[in-house]
């Protein structure tokens, strides 16, 4: 007995609501729609939260009709629509065939910035691979330069100002991974970076924290290389430089209790921290 497969044909009510006909065939669904018929389809399609079938269905439109009347806005939809089923590769790679097809487009401001919280999502998920950090960082900033004055602008900006955290924390933690394993060197130079690099987030005065009491270890163990002097610059730093920091205050706090007399190991004292039970741990 032959089994009578639907095939599926598109109309439309008076109200305008996509229905689903079938009929006996083994045709595709698409058969015979063109690029109205499938952006409304895709449309029902979204409306029923049937993502995977209004990607197809848009794709199908994108192949078939690229000059429909519509094309750039179901593009655009089809980016948004990866975006919100998490697939942020694809998604930014999607906005940005729609800015290279359509360049000066209305919506080119949203099709960027949707690229730069597509990045920024990914970043997100990786704990260890920074490059989508960077990538985000770096067309968030464009973003935020080059549609200035918008409320995307300001948004991309915040992003960018995210990423440069994340990136800060990054080499933070690395540098706190040598100094926890004797690594002191090593530690210094990451600390450095970040000061460097991102002098403007939380993790600056963490760093030149740190790099004091990398060189206050380095003293304890090589005691007359000179490091004495590293200790004292990292320390007059942290306190001109971030003289309002949490760590700054520490500093000041350590400082005077080991000019009361107290009791203080000699490591601590060579970083000019007092007692070292305050020592710095990366968070997270």
């Amino acid at each position: 007995m032959r089994i009578c497969t639907a095939r599926i044909t598109l109309t439309a009510t008076l109200a305008g609501t996509v229905v689903l006909a079938g009929a006996c065939g083994g045709a595709s669904r698409y058969e015979g729609l063109q690029g109205p018929d499938l952006y409304r389809l895709a449309q029902q399609e979204i409306e029923d939260d049937d993502l995977g079938d209004a990607q197809r269905t848009l794709d199908r439109l994108l192949i078939n009709f690229p000059e429909f009347d519509s094309a750039a806005q179901a593009s655009l939809l089809l980016g948004d629509i990866y975006f919100e089923d998490e697939k942020y590769i694809t998604a930014a790679a999607q906005y940005s065939s729609f800015l290279s097809r359509y360049p000066n487009h209305p919506e080119e401001a949203r099709a960027n910035f949707r690229i730069c919280e597509a990045y920024s999502r990914l970043s997100r998920v990786s704990q260890r691979d920074q490059s989508e950090t960077r990538q985000a960082l770096e067309v968030c900033r464009a973003v935020a330069r080059n549609f200035f004055g918008t409320e995307l602008a300001d948004s991309a900006a915040s992003i960018a100002g995210e990423m440069i955290s994340t990136l800060a924390k990054r080499q933070y933690e690395i540098a706190a991974f040598y100094a926890q394993r004797n690594g002191f060197d090593a530690a210094v130079m990451y600390y450095e970076a970040v000061v460097e690099s991102y002098p403007d987030t939380e993790y600056a005065p963490k760093a030149l924290l740190g790099i004091m009491e990398a060189y206050g270890e380095i003293v304890e163990d090589s005691p007359g290389l000179g490091y004495e002097e590293e200790v004292e610059l990292a320390r007059e730093r942290l306190l001109t430089q971030y003289p309002l920091s949490p760590e700054a205050e520490q500093v000041r706090a350590q400082m005077a209790e080991q000019m009361s007399g107290e009791p203080i190991d000699t490591v601590a004292a060579a970083a000019g921290l007092g007692n070292r039970g305050a020592r710095t741990v990366p968070s997270g």
